[in-house]
């Protein structure tokens, strides 16, 4: 897979360099053993199995910085062993390892960005899912960035950034939608005083799924598009503790078979650090966003959140999102929060955990109905801090209610874990 790709090939880079540049090189390593026992591992209505599940992941972090490179590398391993389902047995690399560098490569001028991202992610948003769920409607994904550019300064308070970005996403499970995707773009950045900066950004992006639509009858395979990109945005830095962000612009789509798409792009973030504990913040985001399995979707996003942290941590964070899917008959809209926090009992012990909510409503063309569904998670978990890490005994519950009964679930999770770093 890419990732281990991209790895080997900057491994050899790394032995070339001077053993001066070495002197920035860190190795951390890691491992954690988490037991678990969930009730209902398919999410099922009926006929729920449950299973006894053990997850293995020895990592290792990975720092290099020189004048030429600054490299982040976090490398490990997943093994899951279920007890009574040995066919769902993996090993695979583990959620999160993730490659992000960059290279200097001429003056200060010239740069070169390389990432790769191994990760978990869901298949459909508006179907199954809960907390600490590691098999319904999930896949995995790779997605390694290669992207060249070239910072020019004309006068000291403007910047000129052209860039090339090449994108390869895979996804594991047949109903993700490969592919590969190229962007070129210019972005100018204003300096207007200390505190004002004026952004104009112009993109144009080719996307080439692995598997094209020959037909607009064929709707096995997916359609290729061309994106083009004009925004600008505004960024105001009040005072140290507050700021303000702001963009407007549109994206034009260019479909092979389908009708061509204008959408808007706007949005707007505000951030205010109250105290030295307590920060609050709101955005608005209009987009379009590409999707697992159905294509680029035109989505706005509403959020607020609130923090404390301290001794004791709190957030608390709410979001309003309605999706309109471009390609297919669909529309999603969904409303809820995430409240989560960690209080320490004594030095060494504490309680960590987390609440979710979600109200989801799906309008789908596969579907005769509009399906409507409430879920609810929750997990709670005490930990004892080791001198090398820490250990943990937690629950997990997860309880979808539908208006579509098959779709209604709870599961329930016990685990323990030790997570430890050298």
């Amino acid at each position: 897979m890419k990732l281990s790709k991209t790895i080997f090939a900057l491994l050899a880079v790394m032995t070339l360099v001077s053993s001066v540049a070495w002197a920035e090189f860190r190795l951390t390593p890691s491992f954690s053993l988490r037991e678990e026992y969930d009730d209902n591992i398919y999410l099922e209505a009926n006929d729920e199995e449950s299973d006894f599940i053990t997850i293995v992941r020895p990592s290792v972090n990975v720092n290099w910085e020189t004048r030429f490179v600054n490299l982040s590398l976090n490398l490990g391993l997943e093994y899951e062993k279920y007890l009574h389902n040995s066919d769902e047995d993996e090993l695979r690399p583990s959620q999160g390892a993730s490659l992000d560098s960059t290279w200097s490569l001429y003056k200060d001028a010239l740069f070169l960005r390389v990432t790769d991202t191994y990760d978990r992610v869901a298949i459909d948003e508006g179907d199954k899912g809960g907390l600490d769920s590691k098999l319904t409607n999930l896949t995995d994904r790779n997605r390694f960035i290669a992207n060249p550019y070239l910072l020019l300064h004309p006068v000291r308070t403007l910047e000129a950034r052209f860039d090339y970005q090449y994108e390869n996403i895979w996804y594991r499970e047949k109903e993700g939608d490969d592919a590969e995707n190229h962007r070129y773009s210019l972005q100018l950045t204003k300096e207007i005083s200390p505190r004002i900066s004026a952004i104009l950004y112009g993109g144009y992006t080719q996307y080439r799924p692995k598997k094209v639509s020959r037909s607009v009858l064929d709707i096995e395979g997916e359609e290729e598009y061309d994106r083009t990109d004009a925004r600008f945005t505004l960024l105001w830095n009040l005072t140290d503790n507050f700021t303000l962000s702001g963009n407007v612009g549109k994206a034009w789509l260019d479909y092979d078979y389908s009708g061509n798409t204008t959408t808007n792009l706007f949005g707007g973030q505000a951030d205010y650090q109250i105290s030295r504990t307590f920060s609050v913040g709101t955005s608005y985001q209009e987009d379009v966003t590409d999707t697992v399995e159905d294509g680029a979707r035109e989505q706005k996003r509403y959020s607020a959140y609130c923090s404390y942290v301290d001794r004791a941590k709190v957030s608390l964070t709410l979001f309003k999102t309605q999706a309109d899917y471009i390609e297919v008959e669909r529309q999603d809209d969904s409303r809820g929060g995430v409240l989560a926090g960690e209080v320490p009992i004594t030095n060494k012990k504490g309680v960590a955990w987390s609440l979710n909510y979600t109200d989801y409503e799906k309008t789908d063309e596969e579907y005769p109905e509009t399906e409507n569904y409430d879920r609810y998670g929750a997990r709670v978990e005490l930990y004892h801090q080791l001198r090398l890490g820490r250990a943990s005994l937690g629950y997990t519950w997860n309880r979808n209610d539908s208006d579509i009964p098959v779709n209604d679930y709870t599961s329930n999770i016990v685990f323990a874990q030790v997570a430890l770093t050298w």
